[in-house]
């Protein structure tokens, strides 16, 4: 009886230091980062499908500018080149390999992961109200972050760590895990914070293509 009487003693004092505990990692991540309008990236993107236990790497550039707006063009890799549009209408996969062109509506699946890797590059700060922070540690000049869901149940990610320059300011890795064991890993180099003209985000190749639109 003293036993239990003093574990709920224990639990009713430690539970309020936990709970200030995450104000702080929250402020502190919100701390490290320098939040963008625009960006240049050069990026190499590592994808792990457990099922197959097999990693694919790919690599190329990418513009990203608020709000939300991005184009990744994946210039290395088998699948040959391949090019995201996103101007915040509309989505367009281009992908020379096939002459193929398909546009999708703003709430595609597709778009969902690119669109979560601009957001923390850009803002950060905008994903604490769907994550919240469960660690943070600085190291080597970097701080790294893991970022949990704060609704597990309504989403496939698991868990997403990012890593930042604590002298540019710049995520330089971000690692999206999900439940059914599959990751995918972005890194990030030669950042430039210029304007980028909005022309680029609206796909806009001339040729014979097969163009298909899905919703």
């Amino acid at each position: 009886m003293i036993r239990i009487a003093l574990f709920l003693v224990l639990s009713l004092t430690t539970l309020p230091l936990a709970r200030a505990a995450e104000p702080r990692l929250q402020d502190k991540y919100a701390e490290i980062f320098s939040s963008l309008d625009h960006v240049a990236v050069d990026f190499s993107q590592t994808t792990y499908k457990k099922l197959r236990d097999r990693s694919t790497i790919r690599s190329g550039n990418a513009y990203f500018s608020k709000p939300g707006m991005f184009r990744w063009n994946f210039t290395e890799g088998k699948a040959g080149l391949e090019e995201y549009y996103f101007n915040g209408e509309k989505l367009t996969h281009y992908r020379e390999k096939d002459r193929l062109v398909n546009h999708y509506n703003t709430n595609a699946s597709l778009a969902r992961e690119l669109q979560e890797v601009v957001n923390l590059v850009l803002d950060p700060r905008a994903l604490l109200n769907r994550y919240k922070v469960k660690e943070i540690k600085s190291k080597g000049g970097r701080t790294q972050a893991v970022l949990v869901p704060q609704h597990p149940e309504s989403t496939d990610v698991n868990s997403i760590f990012v890593k930042v320059s604590d002298v540019k300011k710049f995520v330089e890795e971000v690692q999206i895990f999900y439940n059914d064991g599959n990751y995918t890993q972005f890194a990030f180099k030669n950042p430039v914070n210029k304007t980028n003209d909005r022309k680029i985000f609206t796909f806009s190749r001339q040729g014979n293509f097969t163009v298909r639109h899905h919703g």
